[in-house]
C-alpha cells in the first residue's frame, strides 16, 4: 500500500507544472509587458457585431400616390353602393320599393372614406456593423500586470445582436506581469 501511495504522489508531483511553466509572462519592464500584450491582442483577430435598427420617418404623399388612393377609395365606394343596392333589391317586395332602391345609399356615409392622407410613414431598416477585438487588456498598476481576456467568439465571426442578447462569455484570462 505504501508503494502505491509513493507512486501516486510521485506521478502527481510530475503532473503539477512548475511556477515558471504556469506563468512565463514576467517581463523586465512595463513597456516590454505592454508590447507583449499588444502583440497578443493583435494575434487574436477581430469579430463583427451587427445590429438592426428600424427608423421611422414621415414624408408627404406624392401626387401619383394621391391619385392611386383616390381611385382605390372610389372603387371601394362603388362596391359598397352596389352591395347595398343588391341588398335593397332582395328585400324589396314591390316594384315601387325596387324603384326607391335606385335613389342611393342610405346606410353608408360617403364623406368619411373620401379623405386622402397628406403624409405617410416609411420604415427604414439599417444594419450597423462594428468591428471589435476578440482580446483586450487593462493595465492594473497595483498588481503590476496587464490583465487580458479573450472572448468566446470565433475569429472573423459575425454576431447578430438585439437589445435582449447577453454578453459574450470570456474564454481565456491572460496576465502579462512586469
Amino acid at each position: 500500500m505504501l508503494v502505491y501511495a509513493g507512486l501516486f504522489y510521485s506521478n502527481a508531483r510530475r503532473t503539477v507544472p512548475a511556477s515558471s511553466e504556469i506563468d512565463g509572462s514576467i517581463f523586465q519592464s512595463r513597456e516590454a509587458a505592454e508590447t507583449a500584450a499588444n502583440e497578443w491582442i493583435a494575434l487574436g483577430g477581430i469579430y463583427v457585431v451587427e445590429t438592426l435598427t428600424t427608423v421611422r420617418r414621415t414624408v408627404p404623399v406624392t401626387e401619383l400616390e394621391k391619385k392611386k388612393l383616390k381611385s382605390q377609395i372610389d372603387q371601394s365606394m362603388r362596391k359598397r353602393i352596389e352591395a347595398e343596392y343588391n341588398r335593397c333589391l332582395q328585400k324589396a317586395e314591390s316594384n315601387l320599393a325596387k324603384e326607391l332602391c335606385s335613389f342611393g345609399p342610405r346606410e353608408s356615409a360617403v364623406g368619411e372614406d373620401a379623405k386622402i392622407p397628406q403624409k405617410k410613414t416609411i420604415q427604414d431598416r439599417i444594419v450597423n456593423k462594428v468591428e471589435y477585438q476578440r482580446r483586450e487588456c487593462t493595465d492594473d498598476q497595483e498588481l503590476r500586470s496587464f490583465e487580458c481576456i479573450e472572448l468566446d467568439v470565433a475569429r472573423d465571426a459575425t454576431v447578430r445582436r438585439s437589445a435582449d442578447d447577453k454578453e459574450i462569455p470570456v474564454k481565456i484570462f491572460q496576465q502579462f506581469r512586469y
